[in-house]
């Protein structure tokens, strides 16, 4: 499976979090089109701004679930607002520090969303849901 065109984007506040999650994408070779951001508000923000780098080729959003201002459910909730024809490239996974029962029933609530994953990332089972994704 050739996974370089996939873009991937990771929301996440907290910047090791975020230095961990690139280093892992990296070390993997899953992708070299990554773009990070600190907040769901500037995820948001951007793809309102610039819907156009949505629209290349399937988007992969590692969501963190807990943010201040607007965690990660509030941001599905507005993602679910956009025009699906700009989101129907768009596969969620949520990203917990703590798997929590009610979080995986929440997320799994949003259709968008394929899976909870904690953190710190786990590659191969990134890999393996894009494959399930991917396959067909």
């Amino acid at each position: 499976m050739n996974l370089s065109n996939i873009h991937f984007h990771l929301v996440d506040d907290n910047d090791i979090d975020t230095s961990v999650n690139m280093k892992l994408l990296q070390l993997a070779n899953i992708s070299s089109h990554v773009s990070t951001y600190s907040s769901a508000v500037k995820f948001l923000a951007t793809f309102q701004e610039n819907p156009s780098i949505f629209t290349q080729g399937p988007n992969i959003v590692l969501l963190d679930i807990m943010m201040p201002v607007m965690d990660g459910f509030e941001c599905l909730a507005e993602l679910e607002k956009i025009d699906p024809a700009l989101t129907h490239d768009m596969h969620v996974f949520m990203l917990s520090s703590s798997i929590d029962r009610n979080n995986i029933s929440k997320a799994e609530k949003f259709e968008m969303v394929k899976r909870v994953i904690e953190k710190p990332l786990d590659v191969y089972a990134l890999k393996m849901a894009l494959e399930d994704i991917f396959s067909d």
